[in-house]
């Protein structure tokens, strides 16, 4: 695949960008930002971003333009016990095991970036898998290092393309786990799952992240 995008790509935490470029210049970059699919990450960069939940910003340094964000909270799963407990009440006692995860909150590529490597005569197919790899897998490793935590969680819009393009990343459904990796499954759920809507739940064991990254 002919991908000519590395060459030039930045990595940093938000802070560290608009430090870097100028927080003027950072605005202008965001402002441009465009996720039509999904308006909601189209939007977080200058409107919903208040600095509790912040991103890392990959972009372009010779184009001056963001190629994707990302952002990363704590979270756990919860396997319930088998008799049923009132879900707003779960208390330590009543739950069999909690399972410590990372949770990948936000993860958009910008439109605008995407448009510009095929008018470049480059193809854009792999560059959600390259800002995975390089740079959300080599924040997982550092975190993993010095956090106990054994999953890597998402929300994924519910379509097929992109829940196919997260199974490219090597994530997985409660469907696909035929090998029943997360016990019990019927009774598992992402303390966040409240606010996911109508999205789909997919995880990846850190093991298999850290191992990629060899």
């Amino acid at each position: 695949m002919k991908m000519g995008f590395k060459e030039n790509i930045r990595f940093a935490f938000i802070d560290e960008f608009a430090n870097e470029i100028g927080k003027e210049k950072a605005y202008r970059m965001m402002s441009n930002f465009k996720c039509e699919r999904v308006p909601a990450l189209e939007y977080f960069l200058t409107r919903d971003y208040n600095g509790r939940i912040k991103p890392y910003i990959v972009w372009d340094d010779s184009k001056n333009i963001i190629v994707a964000y990302f952002t990363l909270i704590t979270t756990c799963m919860i396997l319930k016990p088998y008799e049923k407990t009132d879900p707003e009440h779960t208390k330590e006692k009543d739950v069999e095991k909690i399972i410590s995860c990372i949770e990948l909150e936000h993860f958009a590529l910008n439109d605008v970036y995407l448009k510009l490597v095929n008018e470049d005569g480059y193809s854009n197919s792999g560059i959600g898998n390259y800002v995975f790899k390089e740079y959300i897998s080599t924040v997982i490793a550092v975190l993993v290092s010095e956090v106990n935590f054994f999953y890597l969680i998402l929300h994924a819009y519910n379509s097929d393309k992109v829940i196919n393009a997260y199974r490219n990343m090597g994530f997985e459904t409660m469907e696909d786990d035929a090998e029943a990796v997360i016990p019990t499954l019927s009774d598992v759920r992402a303390l966040h799952s409240d606010y996911a809507g109508d999205c789909k739940f997919m995880f990846r064991d850190v093991e298999s992240i850290l191992t990629d990254l060899d």
